[in-house]
C-alpha cells in the first residue's frame, strides 16, 4: 500500500477532518467561479446615465462599454478589480463584491495624467517641462473646415493663425512664436503619429485624435534643423478596447462674402471722368459721349464674380474597436466647398484605417491613409480686373465668345476681365502615407523603439484659358489674338521617407526615476515637376495641349533632393514627482548646405518643479491645488530655404552666334554662396502652471526670448555683377539678427451652476518682434514683391529694417490736399510741378526735396496682441458654445482700395479736388496710366487700422434623449445649427481684415485678396 492510499485512509476515520477540507474545496471552487456582474453607471453630479463607459477588468483588459441606460454586463470572478474610463469624467475602480454595481463618475475638472505627446515619447501633463499645448480632436470638429490650422485659430496661446487667403481649401498660415525665417518658411514642422513631414499634410480633422504643440525650443529641438518654427505633433485615431463604435457626422451650410471696395455706379462713374475732364489738362473726352447707347448699362461688379449662397456639405465616418490586444480606427471622409468667387471650388475624400497591437513585450501600430483633392482656383487678379471694368461697359458672361469693345483703356479693361473669368485653373493632389511604430521590451527598463514612414504626393494641374473674338464697334473689325489663349499643364510628384531607431531605457530607484533615450534618424525628400503648354487655342471645347496652335513650350520644373541625417540624446529625471529635469542634444547634418557647415548641433535644457506637492503647501493646497514652475533654454537650427543654394547652376538654352552659325550652348545662370551656414535659434523660456478650487480654475502663463542669429535672406545683386534679373539676380546670405520677445497666457474656468455646466477658455498672446542686425552698410531693405498695388513696381512698402519687426512698412507721410494758391506756392517750393488738387507729401527729413529718404516707418501687419475667448454651455441635452477672436494693434495697407482710385472707380472719388469743389482732401486723379504721385501705392493713404473682433463661430445643439434613441438602436445623436465668422467688428474698410500672406513680404497687403466670408451650417452627429 502507498503513501498516498494511507492518507486517504486517515482522512476518512476523522470526520471533523473530512468537513473540513470539503469545505475549503468548495469554497476554493467558488470564489474561482465566473459569475455575470450587471451595473449601472451614472453622473455623480446630474445623475443621469453615461453612455460610452469603457469597463474593464483591471488585469486582463477583458471589458465592455455602457449601453443607452449606463448599463453594463460582463463575467468577473469575485474581488476583480473594475477599471472605468470615460471622456470628461475621472476613472474609477471598484471591487466587484457581488453580481450588481452602482458606479457613480465625478467630473473631471483637472487631469495632471493626461498623455501629452513631446515628441519621440509621451509624457503625463504634470511632467510636462517645456511650453506644450494640447487641442482635441473634438475641439478641431467644432470648426467646419478642410484645414486643421482654421480650426485652432485663437484656441492656443502663442500660436498665430491668419487666413491665407478665403478661397476653398485654402490652408491658413500657421505661426509658433514669431516670425521665424526671412527667406524660407515660417510654417512649423508636423509630425504625424511619429513621422516628420515635409510641410502641411493636410489632413482631414476627423483623422485626429489631438494635437499637441511644441512651442518652446527646448521641446522643439529634438528634431533639430527642422524645429526652429516651432512642432505641430498630430496622433490620429487609432480606437479603443471594446464593443464596435459607429460615428457618422455631416453638416451641410451656404457661404457669403462682403462686398469690399466701393465702386461708382454709371452715374458717379460719368460724374467723376467729366470732373477730371474739365480740371485736368490734356485729359481725354469721357468714352461714354463717343457711345451713347452705353448710357443704359450699369454693370455690378458683384454680376460678375460672386457666387451667392454657396454651398458646403461635410461628411465624416468613423468605425472603431478592439480588444485589450488589438484595437482598430477606420476613418473616411468627403468634403465639398463651392467658392463665393466665380470659378472656385474645392472637394476632398480621405481615408485612414489604423491598428494597434500590443501582446506582452510587443507593441506594433500602423496606419494607412489617403486622401484626394480636386481644386478649383479663380484667377488671383479676378477682383482687381473686375474693379478696373467701367459700370457703364456692356455686360457679358464667361462664356461668350465674341465680346464688344471700343479701344483704349475700355478694351484693356473688358480684355483683362474676360480673360480672368474664362480662366480654369484646376489642380489634382493625390496622397498615400504609411506609418509603423514598433516597441519591443528587451527587458523590463530597457525597450527598443523604431518608427517608420514614407508618403507620395501627386499633383497635376491644368490651366486653360479659352479664345475669345473682339468686335471693335469703332472700326468694324474682328480680332481674335493667339497670345490670349492658353493651356498648359503641369505636373509634380513629391516623395518622402523617414526611419528612426533607438533604445528607450526607464528605471525607478525608490522616489527617483530615470529616463534616457538614444536614437538615429535618416529622412529624405524628393520632388520633381514639369510643365507642357500652347498658345492659340483653337477649340474651346477641348483642353489638350494639342489643341494650342503657336508658341510651345515644355521644360522641367525646380526639382530637389534632401537628406538629413540625425543622432538623438535625451535623459529625463524626476524625483517624487515633484523635481523634474530634462536634457537633449540632436546632431544634424543636411545636405542644403556645403560640407564644410553641413552638420550642427542642437541641445536643450528644461526643468520644472511641482511646488504643490510641497509639504510646506499643505496649508493653502485646498485654495491652489496645483503649482508648477518651469524654465527651459533651447537650440534649433533651420534649413527651410529651397535647395542648392550652395552650389551654382549651369543651364542649357543659352545659344550663341559664332561666325554664322548657332551653336548650343550652356551658361551659368546665378551665384551660389558656398559658405552659407545654419540659422540658429536661441529660446529662454519662463513659465507657470497654476490651479485653484481642484482645478476649476487653471492658468498657465509663460515668458519667452528668442535670439534669432545669421538669418538667412535673398540679396539682391546689382545689373553689374553680369546677373540676370528675378530669382537668379539674388544671392542668399547669412544677413543678420533678430528678436523674439513675448507672453502667453491661457486661462480656463469650468463649473456648474444648478443643472447648467459652464467652461470658459481664454487666451492672450503677445509677441514683440525686432531685426537686430543687418550685416553691410545698409539698415533698411525693402522687400522686391511687397508691392501694395499690383503692377506698381514702385509701390514697394515692406522692409526689413534694424529696430523695427520684419515686415514693417515705411510710406511717405502726407498731409492733406493743395487747396488753394498760397498752400500751391508753399509746397512748389519742394514740390515744383505741383498743382492744385495734388496731394501734398511732407518732407520729413527737411531737406527741401522729396526723396525716399522721406518715408518713414508707419508700423506692420503683426497684432501688438491676440487673444481669444471660448464658451461653453450646457444644459440637460442642450448646448450652446461661441468662439471669439481678436487681433489688435497691426496695420493693413488697402492695395484694392488704392487700385481703385488709381484706376478711376473708387466711389469716393466723386468728391474729388475740383475748381467746383476746392476744399476737398481727396485728390485730383490726373493719369490714367497710374504715373502721378496723387494716388501712388507708397503713401500713407492706404494705411489702415487692421484690428478687429470676430465671432468665429457660435453653435447651438441639442442632444436627443436616449430612450427615444433607444427604439431605433442609435446610442447618441445631436442635430445642431452653426454660424461661421457671422460678425467681425473693425473699423477696416476692406472686404475683409484677416490679410495673412505666404511670406514676411507680402502679410498685411490686401491686394484683391479672395476674402474670408462667412458660412451658415445644419448639422447632425449619430453613434451607433
Amino acid at each position: 500500500m502507498n503513501h498516498q492510499s494511507i492518507g486517504i485512509i486517515e482522512v476518512l476515520k476523522c470526520p471533523r477532518l473530512l468537513l473540513t477540507a470539503l469545505i475549503l474545496v468548495a469554497g476554493g471552487a467558488l470564489s474561482a467561479q465566473e459569475l455575470e456582474v450587471s451595473g449601472i453607471v451614472t453622473s455623480s453630479e446630474s445623475g443621469e446615465p453615461l453612455i460610452g463607459v469603457t469597463v474593464q477588468i483591471a488585469d486582463t483588459g477583458q471589458g465592455t462599454i455602457t449601453g443607452l441606460d449606463g448599463d453594463f454586463e460582463l463575467l468577473a470572478e469575485m474581488g476583480d478589480t473594475l477599471k472605468l474610463t470615460y471622456t470628461g469624467m475621472q476613472s474609477r475602480e471598484v471591487v466587484v463584491d457581488g453580481p450588481s454595481l452602482t458606479v457613480r463618475m465625478d467630473e473631471q475638472v483637472q487631469n495632471l495624467e493626461q498623455v501629452v505627446v513631446i515628441g519621440y515619447g509621451a509624457v503625463k501633463k504634470k511632467e510636462v517641462t517645456g511650453a506644450v499645448s494640447q487641442v482635441s480632436g473634438a475641439e478641431l470638429e467644432e470648426f467646419v473646415t478642410p484645414d486643421i490650422g482654421t480650426a485652432i485659430q485663437g484656441r492656443v496661446a502663442g500660436v498665430n493663425v491668419t487666413a491665407a487667403s478665403g478661397a476653398p481649401g485654402a490652408a491658413a498660415n500657421i505661426q509658433i512664436r514669431g516670425i521665424t525665417s526671412l527667406d524660407g518658411s515660417n510654417a512649423p514642422l508636423y509630425v504625424v503619429d511619429g513621422i516628420p513631414q515635409d510641410g502641411d499634410p493636410r489632413l482631414s480633422p476627423n483623422e485626429i485624435e489631438t494635437i499637441d504643440i511644441l512651442k518652446d525650443a527646448a521641446s522643439a529641438a529634438i528634431y533639430g534643423t527642422r524645429g526652429s518654427a516651432g512642432v505641430i505633433l498630430i496622433t490620429t485615431k487609432t480606437g479603443q478596447s471594446g464593443r464596435m463604435q459607429i460615428n457618422l457626422d455631416q453638416s451641410y451650410g451656404i457661404n457669403t462674402i462682403n462686398d469690399g471696395v466701393a465702386l461708382m455706379n454709371t452715374q458717379e462713374q460719368l460724374y467723376f471722368e467729366q470732373t477730371v475732364f474739365e480740371n485736368v489738362a490734356g485729359s481725354f473726352e469721357p468714352l461714354i459721349t463717343q457711345r451713347p447707347e452705353w448710357l443704359q448699362n450699369d454693370n455690378d461688379l458683384r454680376e460678375f464674380v460672386q457666387v451667392d449662397n454657396a454651398a458646403t456639405q461635410n461628411y465624416s465616418l468613423d468605425i472603431s474597436g478592439g480588444n485589450n490586444e488589438l484595437s482598430y480606427s477606420l476613418v473616411g471622409g468627403y468634403y465639398d466647398q463651392e467658392g463665393t468667387l466665380i470659378n472656385s471650388s474645392f472637394k476632398r475624400y480621405n481615408g485612414r484605417a489604423s491598428t494597434r497591437y500590443r501582446k506582452n513585450k510587443l507593441s506594433v501600430s500602423g496606419s494607412l491613409a489617403f486622401s484626394t483633392e480636386n481644386t478649383d482656383e479663380t484667377d488671383g487678379n479676378l477682383l482687381l480686373n473686375g474693379i478696373r471694368y467701367q459700370p457703364y461697359q456692356p455686360f457679358f458672361t464667361s462664356g461668350q465668345d465674341i465680346l464688344e469693345v471700343d479701344g483704349g483703356a475700355a478694351e484693356f479693361a473688358l480684355v483683362r476681365l474676360a480673360t480672368s473669368l474664362r480662366r480654369r485653373s484646376v489642380q489634382d493632389r493625390d496622397r498615400a502615407n504609411a506609418s509603423l511604430n514598433l516597441r519591443y521590451d528587451l527587458t523590463n527598463d530597457l525597450s527598443f523603439v523604431s518608427n517608420l514612414g514614407g508618403s507620395i504626393t501627386n499633383t497635376r494641374a491644368k490651366n486653360f484659358s479659352p479664345s475669345f473674338t473682339t468686335f471693335d464697334v469703332g472700326t468694324g473689325e474682328f480680332e481674335n489674338d493667339p497670345t490670349r489663349s492658353l493651356v498648359e499643364n503641369i505636373s509634380g510628384r513629391a516623395n518622402t521617407y523617414l526611419f528612426d531607431a533607438g533604445l528607450n531605457y526607464t528605471k525607478r530607484f525608490g522616489d527617483h526615476r530615470l529616463t534616457a533615450l538614444a536614437s538615429f534618424s535618416v529622412d529624405e525628400r524628393n520632388f520633381e515637376s514639369f510643365e507642357a503648354g500652347r498658345q492659340g487655342v483653337s477649340n474651346n471645347n477641348i483642353s489638350v495641349i494639342n489643341i494650342g496652335t503657336i508658341n510651345p513650350f515644355a521644360h522641367s520644373g525646380f526639382g530637389y533632393t534632401i537628406k538629413t541625417v540625425g543622432t538623438i540624446g535625451r535623459v529625463q529625471y524626476d524625483y517624487q514627482g515633484r523635481y523634474l529635469f530634462s536634457a537633449s542634444v540632436r546632431r544634424d547634418g543636411s545636405s542644403k548646405f556645403a560640407e564644410v557647415n553641413r552638420y550642427g548641433v542642437f541641445p536643450s535644457f528644461s526643468a520644472a518643479w511641482n511646488v504643490a506637492d510641497e509639504k510646506f503647501w499643505a496649508g493653502i493646497a485646498e485654495k491652489i491645488d496645483n503649482f508648477k514652475i518651469r524654465a527651459s533654454y533651447g537650440q534649433t537650427g533651420n534649413e527651410s530655404f529651397p535647395a542648392y543654394r550652395f552650389s551654382t547652376v549651369v543651364e542649357q538654352e543659352a545659344d550663341y552666334v559664332f561666325g554664322n552659325n548657332i551653336f548650343f550652348g550652356s551658361a551659368q545662370r546665378n551665384y551660389a554662396n558656398s559658405l552659407v551656414q545654419w540659422e540658429t535659434s536661441i529660446q529662454r523660456n519662463l513659465g507657470v502652471d497654476i490651479g485653484f478650487g481642484q482645478g476649476k480654475v487653471l492658468i498657465t502663463a509663460d515668458y519667452y526670448v528668442t535670439d534669432k542669429e545669421d538669418m538667412l535672406f535673398p540679396v539682391q545683386l546689382p545689373s553689374s555683377a553680369g546677373v540676370l534679373s528675378g530669382g537668379n539676380a539674388q544671392l542668399t546670405l547669412n544677413v543678420g539678427d533678430m528678436t523674439n520677445t513675448g507672453i502667453e497666457v491661457t486661462s480656463r474656468y469650468r463649473t456648474r451652476l444648478g443643472a447648467v455646466k459652464m467652461d470658459l477658455g481664454l487666451t492672450f498672446t503677445r509677441n514683440i518682434n525686432e531685426i537686430t542686425r543687418i550685416n553691410g552698410e545698409t539698415e533698411l531693405i525693402y522687400n522686391d514683391n511687397g508691392v501694395a498695388v499690383p503692377g506698381e513696381n514702385n509701390s514697394q512698402v515692406t522692409t526689413l529694417a534694424v529696430g523695427r519687426e520684419v515686415g514693417s512698412y515705411f510710406l511717405f507721410r502726407t498731409n492733406g490736399v493743395v487747396n488753394d494758391q498760397e498752400e500751391l506756392a508753399a509746397y512748389r517750393e519742394i514740390e515744383p510741378t505741383a498743382n492744385l488738387g495734388d496731394l501734398i507729401y511732407v518732407d520729413v527729413n527737411g531737406d527741401g526735396a522729396i526723396t525716399q529718404q522721406d518715408r518713414e516707418y508707419r508700423g506692420s501687419a503683426l497684432p501688438e496682441f491676440e487673444a481669444g475667448f471660448n464658451t461653453n454651455f450646457s444644459f440637460k441635452g442642450i448646448d450652446l458654445s461661441t468662439q471669439w477672436y481678436a487681433a489688435v494693434g497691426h496695420e493693413i495697407i488697402n492695395g484694392s482700395a488704392a487700385f481703385a482710385y488709381s484706376n478711376g472707380r473708387h466711389r469716393d472719388l466723386v468728391y474729388q479736388w475740383s475748381a467746383a469743389n476746392p476744399e476737398s482732401d481727396i485728390p485730383l486723379r490726373r493719369d490714367r496710366g497710374n504715373s502721378h504721385p496723387n494716388y501712388a501705392g507708397n503713401t500713407d493713404l492706404w494705411l489702415e487700422d487692421g484690428t478687429f473682433l470676430r465671432l468665429r463661430t457660435v453653435t447651438l445643439g441639442y442632444q436627443l434623449p436616449p430612450t427615444v434613441l433607444a427604439r431605433v438602436g442609435i446610442e447618441r445623436c445631436r442635430v445642431y445649427l452653426s454660424a461661421q465668422n457671422p460678425l467681425t467688428i473693425t473699423d477696416y474698410t476692406g472686404a475683409d481684415p484677416e490679410v495673412g500672406g505666404n511670406n514676411v513680404a507680402i502679410r498685411g497687403l490686401d491686394r484683391g485678396n479672395y476674402p474670408v466670408g462667412a458660412q451658415y451650417l445644419f448639422g447632425t452627429q449619430i453613434s451607433f
